[in-house]
């Protein structure tokens, strides 16, 4: 067989404004955020893997999701592993990934770069294809079909890849909407629980601190009695809009209900950037709010905690930046407090 070259199988691509790229930082937090890990157990993945099997006759169907040199297998089947370590340059689904297009590799062994691949050399891997594994904007990983022999997949092999694809990525959409905010997009209480265990943990091999500021509105039940609840809801979503723009990518906001929002930073050198982070947050919600046609102003107030402690406990973070929030709202020109022992005169005006 000649040498073959990545054959798109959907023309058409992804529309614009997908978010591809292996080591993008938006995609990268989208995986950690989907919390799949190997041999995930999930009865719609398995079938759709258990399926693809069955139509394609390849002996290796995976449900893939890619992190950097690592690939992840929610569901698999002949491939016997939860993951492996391929690097990117070499790995199939990377390339999937990163250009968010479906391929084939009919000869594996003769292709001049997946050649090199270790399953390859060591005769596991003789074809390829897969699609782009989506969930809400974003190629989290592939579903992909191998066989251990160079093959030429039929387009109707191609079309039922292409459609259990689609299907895979709708089980993970409702995967994440049991973690997201359903107005604003945000992550919930238990998404965000689940990343301050993890920031926690992280601690002790990385050192630095772990923030937790709580935020709420001032006077939100004044919003809602001037502009209804549907006006409400537009200063809530606009407000998760305004503070992720002046977040960094590696921080965290959650929506924990009502006007509540919980931020959780990372890797902060001392309690000046924490100071920082809350001064820009403020400031976001400076700008005049257009809501149905009028304007108004909104204020906001800030509590926040940070540790150094691997040991610390999550609830007395929340608990403590909870009542530094509330203790914020009571200081006269003041809209941040720092709590945890190391409170601070509050520096920021009141607006």
């Amino acid at each position: 067989m000649a040498v073959s070259v990545n054959l798109s199988i959907d023309e058409s691509g992804l529309s614009d404004g997908v978010v591809t790229g292996v080591r993008d930082p938006r995609r990268l937090r989208a995986v950690a955020d989907a919390d799949i890990g190997g041999h995930l157990g999930d009865p719609d993945l398995d079938a759709v893997v258990a399926t693809l099997r069955l139509a394609s006759g390849s002996p290796m169907v995976t449900v893939n999701i890619i992190s950097a040199d690592q690939q992840t297998y929610a569901a698999e089947v002949g491939i016997g592993a939860p993951c492996t370590s391929v690097p990117d340059t070499l790995s199939f689904c990377a390339e999937v990934v990163d250009t968010g297009r479906a391929m084939t590799v009919p000869d594996a062994a003769a292709h001049p770069v997946y050649s090199q691949n270790p399953m390859v050399l060591g005769g596991v891997v003789g074809a390829y294809a897969g699609v782009p594994l989506v969930d809400n904007g974003i190629v989290l990983g592939s579903v992909a079909i191998f066989d251990d022999h160079a093959r030429v997949f039929s387009s109707e092999v191609l079309d039922i890849l292409r459609h259990q694809g689609k299907l895979a990525g709708s089980v993970l959409a409702l995967r994440r909407s049991a973690r997201m905010d359903a107005l604003t997009g945000l992550p919930n209480r238990a998404l965000y629980g689940d990343r301050l265990a993890g920031a926690l943990a992280r601690l002790e091999r990385r050192g630095g601190m772990v923030c937790v500021m709580y935020l709420d509105i001032d006077d939100f039940k004044i919003i809602n009695d001037t502009f209804g609840h549907g006006g409400g809801d537009a200063i809530l979503i606009e407000l998760g809009r305004r503070l992720t723009s002046v977040l960094r990518p590696t921080d965290t906001l959650a929506r924990f209900g009502g006007d509540e929002f919980v931020i959780l930073c990372e890797e902060l050198g001392n309690v000046g950037e924490a100071e920082h982070l809350a001064a820009r947050m403020v400031a976001a919600t400076t700008e005049p709010w257009d809501i149905q046609g009028r304007f108004t102003s909104v204020h906001v107030s800030i509590g926040f905690a940070v540790t150094d402690s691997a040991s610390a406990e999550a609830s007395a973070l929340l608990r403590d930046a909870d009542a530094a929030m509330y203790l914020a709202k009571k200081v006269p020109g003041s809209t941040s407090v720092l709590a945890a022992g190391r409170q601070t005169e509050p520096s920021l005006p009141n607006h």
